[in-house]
């Protein structure tokens, strides 16, 4: 019972974190747009890196679920295909690269081995999968791809991710250093 509450908690962080991101870049790089739904910043991209690093499988349910919500409520697309198809892109992407650094990288709980090189490649990685994945996906549907909105996307998901899982590795650091349990063992062990 326990795990299936916490599994839902980070379902529901991913929710949040994202809905929130998402507002908060919609306010502050709305200028940056150079199309619907593309955005030379995009740091909402950097929550489903983050979540699916943090929370495996919960993440990407996270962002399933709020790919459905913000495709088929807020956001307006021509087809339920295309809806349907960005979601699944949104989450599936940045799971699989989650997966991939975790296997080559052997990163360990609050992304421990996660060095700024590792860092730089995973946000690459995951930076480039998401519009590879959205891109092939209005590929197979319209036959056409936006090779302008497509370079546009990787960088603004690079960019995304990297501001946020660097202050998330921040954040992380930070909050090792004043838990008072880490403070009480390097007491003991120094």
């Amino acid at each position: 019972m326990k795990a299936v509450a916490r599994h839902l908690a980070h379902v529901g962080i991913t929710l949040v974190s994202f809905l929130f991101l998402n507002w908060l870049n919609e306010l502050a790089f709305i200028r940056l747009e150079q199309s619907a739904g593309v955005n030379w910043v995009f740091i909402p991209a950097g929550i489903r890196l983050l979540s699916t690093l943090l929370f495996g499988l919960a993440g990407f349910e996270g962002l399933l679920l709020v790919g459905l919500y913000l495709n088929f409520h807020h956001f307006s697309f021509g087809s339920d295909f295309r809806a349907w198809s960005g979601a699944v892109a949104g989450a599936l992407a940045p799971y699989l690269a989650s997966l991939f650094a975790r296997h080559w990288f052997d990163l360990r709980p609050r992304l421990k081995g996660l060095t700024p090189r590792r860092l730089l490649f995973t946000g690459a990685l995951c930076g480039v999968m998401s519009p590879v994945f959205h891109h092939a996906l209005v590929w197979v549907l319209s036959g056409t791809v936006d090779w302008t909105a497509l370079a546009v996307m990787i960088v603004g998901d690079t960019v995304g991710i990297l501001i946020v899982l660097t202050a998330a590795k921040g954040v992380i650091a930070l909050i090792e250093r004043r838990h008072p349990a880490t403070q009480v063992m390097r007491r003991w062990t120094s």
